[in-house]
């Protein structure tokens, strides 16, 4: 009897333990069970949440911290600059070759006629074009692109001193009744009648008032005789062909800009190291002189 009541007492005991276990774990999940467990007996402590850094959200499934939204936002890239730069230089290239296609044969024979010199009228046209291309972003927005190398062209032929030049010369037997016509004349008469610009225009371009460009037109016509604007409309038909492509200009108009740009940074160069070596120099030369001269071996002249 006394085995059997002490076997049944050990189970009892386990069977409290047991209980007590369970409700200690239920405290530990449930803080209103931990308070009713009593004072004396501890709840087992909650699993703490994982503490991440500050002010950063916790991820799941990866351990790699989030990117900002702003870097986020598409940049722009390298690549976009350098495809638009390109894309701008093209279409300006494109219009300029268009641009010399168009009057690069016109405006030889109209200088061809100016002058009578097929030589000044290439070397003119190719000048014309050449500062053209240097200074395209001033040109392409000019309400007249091709009137501005016009002028350029004329009045560069046009100057006293090509005739100066034995390569550009036309011997006064080989000049034509047009080109014995004082230069304002000529170049009055060709813009109004040969090529039908109004009188304003004409003054303009010519660089003379209206009323000197008037009176130059009718002295030009009285001088050529009736039908002089048809005989001169049929010359400028026969229109000869460049001597460059358009794409030879722009890359001649290039190598000597790059040219002139290293001449005139190699003259100011040398210009500022003239003037150094004179201000180094100079005083020590003046030094030198008063050191093989002293004041006291000076020999004064003799008084009358």
């Amino acid at each position: 009897m006394s085995r059997t009541s002490t076997t049944k007492a050990a189970k009892a005991v386990k069977k409290r333990r047991r209980h007590q276990s369970a409700k200690a774990g239920d405290a530990a999940q449930d803080p209103q069970a931990a308070r009713a467990a009593g004072p004396g007996r501890s709840a087992a402590p909650a699993e703490q949440p994982e503490r991440i850094g500050a002010g950063t959200p916790r991820e799941s499934g990866s351990g790699t911290r989030p990117t900002d939204p702003a870097s986020a936002l598409p940049e722009p890239r390298a690549q976009d600059a350098a495809a638009e730069a390109v894309r701008i230089a093209e279409a300006a290239q494109a219009a300029f070759d268009g641009l010399y296609t168009r009057n690069a044969p016109a405006l030889l024979r109209q200088v061809e006629l100016l002058t009578g010199s097929m030589p000044l009228a290439r070397h003119a046209v190719h000048r014309a074009f050449d500062l053209a291309w240097q200074r395209w972003p001033e040109v392409a927005v000019d309400p007249d692109p091709a009137g501005w190398i016009r002028a350029e062209a004329h009045h560069h032929a046009l100057a006293p001193w090509q005739q100066l030049l034995p390569w550009f010369r036309t011997p006064p037997r080989e000049r034509s009744p047009f080109q014995r016509l004082p230069r304002g004349t000529r170049h009055a008469v060709l813009l109004h009648d040969g090529l039908g610009l109004s009188l304003r225009r004409t003054a303009a371009e010519s660089l003379a008032t209206t009323s000197m460009t008037r009176r130059r037109i009718v002295r030009g016509r009285e001088a050529l005789g009736e039908g002089a604007a048809v005989r001169l409309g049929d010359l400028l038909d026969e229109q000869p062909q460049p001597e460059y492509p358009a794409a030879m200009v722009r890359e001649l108009s290039e190598q000597w800009l790059r040219i002139r740009t290293v001449g005139a940074v190699g003259a100011t160069v040398l210009i500022a190291l003239v003037t150094a070596v004179g201000l180094v120099f100079g005083p020590l030369s003046d030094r030198v002189a008063a050191d093989r001269d002293p004041v006291g071996q000076r020999t004064s002249a003799p008084a009358p």
